[in-house]
């Protein structure tokens, strides 16, 4: 084991989502306002028509089988290895290298055909012949948040020095179903933070981030950091949030005395902002135990759904890109805020000066995450 590292730089990454194939395109997408939430009749997933946010079969198999990833792999396996792909090949790391980890993420994973979690790890890091047994993360909504805060702390204790951080899920009829027997499902496209908000909207999508210790090769400026994580439990209830918000202010509390930045330092919140009644209720008194409820918040639910395991991995992507072009993006589908303290809902995407961005994450269990991500001068 190596000495301890100071900084975990993110090296590239890429989002496969509703919007596009590759970050560029989601985050261009992004800033025109554009969502990729369609309503589909009835009798896929559900007896209802229903918003979800779907990836494009066709062009995910023309650019599986371009990248000659058909084959035995499922429809997860091929987002997910697209999408791993793409992230590798421009880190200009080695993925077969003994000192690189795979950190896989998924709620689901390949449910359709009951196989342990344990199987899309090791299929994702044999497909780069990586020598390490994948760590598997599979902790409800939280999952891809918390993949991050994991691979980013086995780098700061030199357990590796590089990290290929994965995740996926799909829509199906059984996680539809799920949601459904918690009435969480809207049947009008998500409004994240709005007095209107009546339920999520589910999405599909995979994403990958390479972490490493070594800072971005070529790279002088526009470098970003994890500089902190924490995570913790509510220990309240099976399903429902805890509605005092403690449990997520002590994770944000962990995670900012971690990372040496102070609350008054965090310039925006990426929230995880499912549109569901009691989530925005629980992230609002959240934020304001920890002293960030006057600073800009946003959801990015309202263009990709909520897409599980991948969303916290996914929003993080986007937080990082955020930094790196210094804007924030507009919450899709709020309007006016709807929680009991009030927020600062971005509403409009804007050029911002940006240096310490949070992202927080909740899920079913009670279970939260929040991470400091910074841009390093």
């Amino acid at each position: 084991m190596k000495m301890k590292a100071e900084k975990v730089f993110v090296v590239s990454d890429n989002i496969t989502s509703s919007l596009g194939f590759s970050t560029i395109e989601n985050i261009r997408k992004i800033i025109a306002r554009q969502t990729g939430i369609r309503y589909v009749e009835p009798g896929r997933f559900s007896h209802r028509t229903l918003p979800f946010a779907l990836v494009n079969d066709g062009q995910l198999n023309k650019m599986a089988g371009i990248a000659s990833i058909l084959g035995h792999f499922t429809r997860l396996e091929r987002m997910m290895l697209l999408s791993a792909s793409d992230a590798i090949s421009d880190s200009g790391i080695d993925a077969a290298d003994s000192r690189t980890v795979f950190v896989v993420t998924t709620t689901k994973g390949n449910i359709d055909r009951c196989e342990p979690l344990w199987v899309l790890g090791e299929q994702i890091r044999n497909y780069f012949g990586n020598p390490n047994p994948a760590v598997v993360v599979s902790n409800a909504c939280i999952s891809g948040a918390l993949a991050v805060e994991i691979a980013a702390r086995m780098l700061r204790n030199g357990q590796y020095d590089h990290a290929v951080v994965s995740g996926g899920d799909l829509v199906s009829r059984f996680v539809v179903s799920g949601f459904e027997s918690f009435l969480a499902l809207s049947e009008h496209p998500c409004r994240p933070y709005d007095a209107c908000r009546d339920g999520l909207t589910l999405g599909e999508g995979a994403a990958s981030m390479v972490l490493s210790v070594c800072p971005p090769s070529g790279k002088t400026g526009n470098m970003v950091a994890i500089s902190g994580g924490a995570s913790s439990c509510d220990a309240v209830h099976i399903s429902a949030p805890d509605r005092t918000g403690t449990g997520l202010s002590l994770a944000i509390g962990r995670a900012l005395n971690h990372s040496g930045v102070r609350a008054a330092e965090i310039d925006a919140v990426c929230a995880h902002g499912t549109a569901t009644v009691y989530n925005y209720e629980m992230e609002s008194h959240a934020l304001n135990l920890a002293n960030l409820s006057k600073t800009p918040i946003y959801s990015l639910k309202g263009y990709w759904g909520h897409t599980l395991g991948a969303a916290g991995l996914m929003e993080t992507v986007a937080v990082v890109h955020s930094l790196m072009q210094q804007r924030l993006f507009r919450t899709f589908g709020f309007e006016s805020c709807g929680t009991s303290i009030q927020l600062n809902v971005v509403d409009q995407t804007h050029s911002a000066n940006l240096r310490h961005i949070l992202k927080t994450a909740s899920g079913f269990g009670g279970c939260n995450v929040a991470l400091v991500v910074s841009k390093i001068e």
